[in-house]
């Protein structure tokens, strides 16, 4: 093959080449994704699965503890500062979370999201009750952080104050409890629901993502790159011999 020395077909070469190590490297960088997410679902893993640690021993001794860990705690919920999280589905159902503030033995309090209702048990097409035990109760779940920019819905006089998101902070507003700067987010309950809502939120998705899948398209994208702009350049060097007195200058 003649030397390539046009110009045009020079930048077409660099371009050709940036793109095919643009395409490899979105591939590799799908790879460190899934390694990134296969370590913190092992670590999220482990946190779930352990013993569950006393919250309040716990934020004695230690402090806030880390996300996902497993916890649990003693108290008695005060079902009258209860507390709606919005926008929240199960199944393909529009509902809510329902976080109601647990006072612990030693007085202080945490909120507790025990659960998910569906919207029409707000309009008694649903009329199981969702209020907590009466009494004492021992709660395991996990324990997660305030989540920040929290909204206060609007509601009618009277009814359940909704915020957006777990925030701590518009948490206490809304409900007019100082709650510690963790939430649980309820698995098992002693004693449980009498007629089973909230029903628990299930634990996170522990899957892999499309992260290999993604790596796999990048890397047939950069062999299919090679292979096109192969024939290309295979056509145009057929193309230019077939002319008579033609130099090419690919």
């Amino acid at each position: 093959m003649r030397r390539l020395s046009s110009v045009g077909w020079l930048a077409s070469h660099i371009f050709a080449l940036a793109m095919v190590v643009l395409m490899v490297n979105l591939g590799f960088w799908q790879l460190r994704r899934l390694d990134e997410r296969r370590a913190d679902n092992a670590e999220i893993a482990a946190a779930m699965s352990q013993d569950p640690f006393d919250i309040a021993a716990h934020l004695d001794r230690r402090g806030l503890p880390p996300e996902y860990t497993a916890v649990a705690a003693t108290g008695t919920y005060l079902a009258d500062a209860e507390v709606r999280i919005g926008n929240r589905s199960s199944g393909g159902q529009p509902g809510f979370w329902l976080a109601t503030p647990l006072e612990l033995d030693d007085g202080r309090a945490v909120a507790v999201v025990r659960g998910w209702i569906p919207r029409r048990s707000l309009t008694g097409l649903d009329e199981r009750s969702t209020a907590p035990p009466a009494g004492g109760v021992v709660v395991a779940g996990l324990a997660f952080d305030s989540v920040g920019g929290g909204r206060v819905a609007e509601t009618a006089p009277g009814d359940v104050p909704e915020i957006s998101r777990m925030d701590l902070d518009r948490f206490a507003e809304v409900s007019g409890i100082d709650v510690e700067g963790v939430w649980i987010r309820l698995r098992a309950q002693s004693p449980p629901q009498p007629e089973g809502l909230p029903e628990p939120v299930p634990d996170p998705d522990l899957g892999e993502g499309p992260h290999l899948s993604y790596a796999f398209q990048w890397f047939f994208f950069s062999a299919g790159a090679v292979v096109v702009y192969g024939l290309i350049l295979r056509r145009a060097v057929t193309g230019r011999e077939e002319a008579p007195g033609t130099e090419l200058q690919l």
